[in-house]
């Protein structure tokens, strides 16, 4: 009788109390398919900023061949999986130009380009390298991608955009906005890829 009472007890008790932000409504909502859409008046990506980094495979990583690499213009670099990437599952060691890099880097700011999606080809051999830049302090030393289909969901650092600075009273008087944050970590399925505003 006591086995049986336990039973009952645990079968009530795991119906009754599911909420919704608990992991077992995660597992019992796994059916239905989230569809994310973007808001109307904000700024979605522009299809003209699409990029597709042009990458060449290496045979070997340590210390010296990065420095090697470098040397010559190329930032050492790596593909991971996005399933079990973390444990260094099926990796592939590529090099991509530096003057590349440093340009979407540029461009795009260090935590917009971080938290994008790029179509990366990986070819048999760059064309020629002239006119390679000196070094300086904010070289990119190495660059991690992660191959991620559609179904998979990314752990992205989401820049912040402050809007409306422009027509502040307080700021147009002069004094400052202070700001805190200027990234939000999301977890966010591997096409989807916002700015919050």
């Amino acid at each position: 009788m006591l086995i049986r009472r336990a039973a009952s007890l645990t079968t009530t008790a795991v119906n009754l109390h599911i909420r919704r932000f608990s992991t077992a409504s995660l597992l019992q909502e796994a059916d239905n398919p989230l569809q994310f859409t973007y808001l109307d008046g904000l700024p979605r990506p522009d299809p003209k900023h699409d990029e597709t980094i042009h990458a060449i495979p290496r045979a070997v990583s340590g210390k010296s061949i990065a420095t090697k690499e470098r040397k010559v213009g190329r930032v050492p670099s790596i593909v991971f999986e996005a399933k079990d990437g973390q444990h260094g599952g099926n990796k592939r060691l590529i090099s991509v130009q530096r003057s590349r890099i440093k340009k979407l880097v540029d461009h795009l700011g260090q935590s917009f380009f971080l938290s994008r999606t790029f179509d990366l080809e990986v070819r048999p051999e760059f064309g020629s390298i002239s006119g390679l830049a000196p070094e300086g302090t904010d070289a990119v030393l190495n660059v991690t991608f992660i191959r991620a289909p559609s179904d998979v969901w990314l752990k992205v650092d989401v820049p912040l955009v402050y809007r409306g600075d422009d027509v502040s009273p307080g700021l147009k008087k002069g004094s400052s906005l202070n700001i805190i944050k200027r990234t939000v970590k999301c977890s966010l399925p591997s096409g989807y890829h916002p700015t919050l505003h």
